[in-house]
């Protein structure tokens, strides 16, 4: 009699758990698939930290090579990823690259990584081996009001779950009572 009566008891404290457990998962697969819409809609429209395509030379040259620019990032990193590119594409292709933003992001990784060893011995003799990793660190412009937004709206949630679980725990010896 005893086995089957915790037996029940175990039964309806899983089904009480996976009830809670499943309306959790819920919550955050549902604020994970609009964050991931308004992403892409972002990205689709160009938006954010999306405005700018980062991976076309002609925006890393007019950063890194202009008057403002580092001289030493231009000559050692920019110059010979776009002497690579131009080696390995047509005119016509290289231009495309300028309207498809993952294409060109790709590309530009194949080509950085092609022309590491050379950047960073040209880094080294100029006595600035740490720029190449500065580079890379500043190579993705997402701008941190964008991070501290959405950092926000995760403690956002996270609170109003918090309090959520704790409203439940205080009110559960009342609802219990009830039954």
């Amino acid at each position: 009699m005893e086995l089957s009566l915790s037996v029940i008891v175990a039964i309806v404290a899983v089904f009480l758990i996976l009830k809670y457990v499943r309306k959790f998962a819920s919550s955050i697969f549902s604020v994970l698939a609009i964050a991931a819409l308004v992403v892409g809609f972002m990205y689709y429209k160009g938006l954010g930290p999306f405005e700018k395509n980062v991976a076309d030379l002609a925006y890393l040259e007019d950063k890194y090579c202009g008057s403002d620019g580092d001289a030493d990032i231009c000559d050692c990193i920019i110059a010979p990823a776009k002497s690579d590119i131009a080696i390995r594409f047509s005119r016509e292709e290289r231009d495309s690259l300028t309207h498809q933003k993952l294409r060109a992001a790709y590309v530009l990784q194949k080509s950085l990584r092609a022309t590491k060893e050379s950047a960073l011995a040209c880094l080294t003799l100029k006595g600035e081996g740490g720029k190449y990793k500065e580079f890379l660190q500043d190579f993705v412009p997402i701008e941190n009001k964008y991070l501290n937004m959405a950092g926000d709206k995760i403690k956002d949630l996270g609170n109003k779950l918090r309090d959520e679980v704790t409203s439940l725990k205080e009110n559960k010896d009342k609802i219990d009572d009830k039954y």
